[in-house]
């Protein structure tokens, strides 16, 4: 079986190597396959759907992935099983926002992403990424996950900013308490009240969601707490192989 890696804002598919290499090394019938949101010029986010199923769908031919997504790349993962459940057996969000609610956020939403797209086309990336490391969501904690500068593309990344922003996504919440739908694991930091609170009410209100908490993280939980993400992880992985 396959795990579907999404990566988050600002980072690349090699952010999942080390968690992608130890999960393979547990079970030896589990393949990680690290997603590049870089590699195609998606034109809009349901571009980046279409293409993701096709993508999915012909390496699997037909056999049911789990799909791992973190903060942006939780979202995404979070449509993907909404919009094509029967790709599925589970799923795995980490510190994942379902969406906006008003049309007020969601325009405020899309200035700011523009406004990031606009200074990454324009500004020394160095400078910005200090700058967004520094946001209140990281909860102060320096950034851990690997990152290599010469993998990024400020086009690119201009571009991403707008095709992925939340405000390009509906809100999602209500859609997750469909009993049909896989079995879910919601991660967060025990440090990122936000999403903390989000997993805690979606667990809350959607049978096929489980909450796990991790000890010793904020937002970046993989790579804060490593170990305990991983063993969450697998824990969860065992028991959709067992079904």
């Amino acid at each position: 079986m396959i795990i579907w890696c999404l990566h988050g804002s600002l980072q690349t598919a090699s952010v999942w190597n080390p968690i992608g290499n130890a999960i393979e090394s547990e079970f030896g019938s589990i393949q990680v396959e690290a997603v590049n949101l870089y590699e195609t010029d998606y034109k809009s986010f349901g571009h980046w759907r279409e293409e993701f199923y096709k993508k999915v769908e012909k390496q699997t031919k037909g056999e049911p992935s789990l799909v791992l997504g973190y903060s942006m790349g939780g979202r995404l993962a979070m449509d993907a099983i909404l919009n094509k459940p029967t790709l599925w057996k589970g799923g795995i969000l980490v510190g994942a926002d379902p969406g906006l609610i008003s049309e007020d956020a969601r325009t405020n939403q899309l200035q700011k992403d523009l406004e990031w797209a606009r200074r990454f086309r324009t500004e020394d990336i160095q400078e910005l990424l200090n700058q967004w490391d520094k946001l209140p969501v990281f909860c102060g904690r320096s950034n851990c996950a690997s990152r290599e500068i010469s993998e990024l593309d400020s086009e690119k990344i201009g571009r991403f900013f707008d095709v992925f922003s939340k405000a390009r996504q509906p809100n999602l919440s209500s859609l997750l308490k469909d009993h049909s739908l896989p079995p879910l694991l919601y991660i967060s930091g025990c440090d990122d009240l936000k999403y903390t609170k989000i997993g805690q009410a979606l667990a809350a209100s959607c049978l096929q969601v489980r909450n796990q908490i991790i000890p010793n993280a904020g937002h970046r939980v993989p790579w804060e707490n490593q170990d305990a993400f991983i063993s969450e992880v697998s824990v969860f992985i065992d028991s959709v192989l067992k079904e």
